[in-house]
């Protein structure tokens, strides 16, 4: 009887320990409840596709370079800041890059959506020294193609014998615009302080106007060489110059032509092959004197080039040994004027051969002399030289006259010339008609 109310006691004692459990169970789980956050619902942004990663991918895969052309982005709607804005520390709002398939280069430099790209570049955390050198390196391209699309414009006819004397000073006041173009726009995109810091120190066609596809191309640093190098040059030849005058002496042609191969030598170290015979074609004394020479034969580039190639070592050098073919003994002179027209026959076509013969004529010589004198163009010489002809052969007949007095034949012999004067101006007169 004991054993069984010991068993039923232990038995309510169990069941009320389940109860207490169980009550403190519920109580848990209420206060759990109570605790626990709202959960509310948030809609995700897509994902990000390949292609729109591609843009911010080549971004970052070059960014630690940032060389000029390479990023492709730019800002599409964002605000444009100033470059002061940018460089400073405020609390304006960030630009945020909005990358675009676009790519950026000197060629776009003077448009609108440069400076936003230039932005652009800053807020993708690239340094602002390195945006300055991408904009820099842009401007310089673009202004250095302008450069050289005016020095081919503004290309002398180097192959003529008319000077073009308003090319230096249209060139000059070309070279100051670019200049100040330049700056202008450096100051638009970084500052006016970076502006003044770049200011260029470009000799741009100062002392000899560089133009032409090669010379007009040369970088900035090696376009201020040559200006140098020409610079040294004319104040040597101007000393030397003054030094014989003040001596009461005529040049030394030997000591010229030394005073010409220090030029050229100085200009080989600078200029490669093309450049160099690009520079002697327009500027060498021998140039010079070549189409003064071919002035009536009226050659065209090609031929003038040809020309120039088969006698210029060979005048060089004789000019350095003898100062020119006037040093020469008769037999020299003979030996040396054969080795010359050889080397032009050879040089161009046989008809274009006999043309520059008739330039070694002395009447033909008068002819080309008569032009200049009247200003008139290439075409007129060949009429003035057949002229000249017929003139010189009445000229002759009037001195071999015995009939006439010497006081005859000068006045028959002023006759002519001043008959010779009046036709010359007439061919002169027709040949510079618009018309014609």
């Amino acid at each position: 009887m004991g054993t069984v109310m010991r068993e039923k006691s232990f038995s309510q004692l169990f069941l009320g320990l389940n109860a207490a459990l169980a009550s403190a169970f519920v109580i848990y789980l209420f206060l759990s409840r109570q605790r626990q956050p709202a959960v509310e619902t948030t809609t995700f942004p897509a994902p990000m596709t390949n292609k729109a990663l591609s843009p911010i991918l080549a971004a970052v895969a070059k960014s630690n370079a940032f060389k000029t052309n390479s990023l492709t982005a730019a800002l599409t709607n964002a605000s444009v800041a100033t470059p002061a804005e940018t460089n400073s520390v405020s609390n304006a709002i960030p630009p945020k890059p909005v990358f675009v398939q676009r790519q950026f280069n000197w060629q776009s430099v003077e448009a609108d959506e440069y400076r936003t790209y230039l932005d652009s570049l800053r807020a993708v955390g690239c340094p602002e020294d390195k945006v300055r050198m991408i904009a820099l390196a842009d401007i310089n391209e673009l202004f250095d193609k302008k450069r050289v699309k005016d020095a081919v414009a503004h290309d002398i006819q180097w192959w003529r014998g008319e000077p073009e004397l308003t090319i230096a000073t249209s060139l000059q006041e070309k070279g100051r615009q670019l200049e100040d173009e330049r700056r202008a726009l450096i100051g638009r995109l970084l500052g006016q302080e970076v502006a003044e810091a770049q200011r260029s120190e470009a000799m741009l066609w100062n002392a000899v106007q560089l133009t032409g596809p090669v010379l007009g191309a040369l970088p900035i640093p090696k376009h201020n060489e040559v200006q140098e190098i020409c610079a040294r040059s004319m104040e040597r030849q101007q000393a030397a110059f003054w030094a014989r005058a003040n001596e009461g002496q005529p040049l030394n042609q030997v000591e010229m032509a030394k005073l010409r191969e220090q030029t050229r030598s100085d200009l080989r170290k600078v200029l490669n092959d093309d450049g160099m015979e690009e520079f002697l074609l327009r500027y060498s004394h021998n140039a010079n004197r070549l189409r003064q020479e071919l002035r009536g034969m009226n050659p065209t580039p090609e031929e003038f080039r040809k020309i120039f190639r088969s006698v210029d070592t060979l005048e060089h050098q004789l000019q350095l040994a003898f100062g020119g073919p006037e040093a020469l003994s008769e037999t020299q002179r003979e030996r040396y004027e054969r080795q010359r027209d050889a080397a032009i026959k050879a040089a161009i076509p046989a008809d274009r051969y006999q043309a520059y013969l008739f330039t070694k004529d002395p009447l033909y010589r008068q002819a080309q002399t008569m032009a200049q004198q009247y200003s008139a163009p290439a075409d007129a010489i060949p009429a003035i030289y057949q002229l000249a002809k017929a003139n010189e052969g009445r000229r002759q007949k009037i001195m071999r006259d015995t009939a006439l007095t010497p006081q005859q034949k000068a006045e028959a012999i002023n006759a002519l010339n001043l008959e010779q004067q009046g036709a010359v101006q007439k061919i002169v007169s027709e040949m510079k008609q618009p018309n014609r």
